[in-house]
């Protein structure tokens, strides 16, 4: 299995995606969706060449896993030594490659 590295952005936005879901539905809602991103981010490092490339940006490429019950998707890379980079949590509609390039 690969070793798994979190971004600043990934951890921030985790927090502001927990915090919104426990306002909005409550504390249930908000610890079911910090679950499914933990299922998430296992399946992710035990297979992430299953998980389709999402772009190509400064050479890197970059690939996506979508939250089960949620319209939250994982933003990762492979790194060579097999460390998967988790980037950033999106929306299934946020533009995130216009804010990649500053955001990582």
């Amino acid at each position: 299995m690969a070793r798994i590295q979190r971004s600043a952005l990934f951890k921030r936005q985790l927090i502001e995606m927990t915090s919104a879901y426990r306002e909005r539905a409550g504390s249930p809602v908000a610890m079911r969706f910090v679950d499914r991103i933990e299922e998430g981010i296992a399946f992710v490092a035990d297979k992430p060449q299953a998980c389709v490339v999402y772009t190509r940006l400064e050479g890197k490429e970059f690939r996506k896993w979508t939250i089960r019950d949620f319209p939250v998707s994982v933003f990762f890379r492979i790194e060579r030594d097999d460390t998967i980079i988790l980037e950033a949590l999106y929306a299934h509609r946020m533009n995130i490659g216009a804010r990649l390039p500053e955001d990582t």
